[in-house]
């Protein structure tokens, strides 16, 4: 579940954000309001964007490794 908190009180929460995070799985800071950014652990986080697209599959679209052959197999005729 995400937890919001204001930009001052992610500040002044700094020291304790692994703890916070690990309880909270997400932080969503706001300014005035309005989200400014998200906070999720690392170690969720993939660091590659064919792994992330792994992560979040949708059925009725190709993934990317699928257009990454389709490109390749397109250069190799052009």
């Amino acid at each position: 579940m995400s937890q919001y908190l204001s930009a001052k009180e992610f500040r002044a929460r700094i020291p304790t954000i692994p703890e916070d995070l690990k309880r909270w799985k997400e932080i969503i800071v706001l300014k005035k309001s309005k989200p400014v950014f998200r906070v999720v652990p690392f170690e969720e986080t993939p660091a590659d964007l064919l792994d992330r697209a792994d992560t979040i599959r949708d059925p009725a679209q190709p993934d990317l490794q699928e257009l990454a052959q389709i490109v390749h197999k397109i250069r190799e005729v052009g």
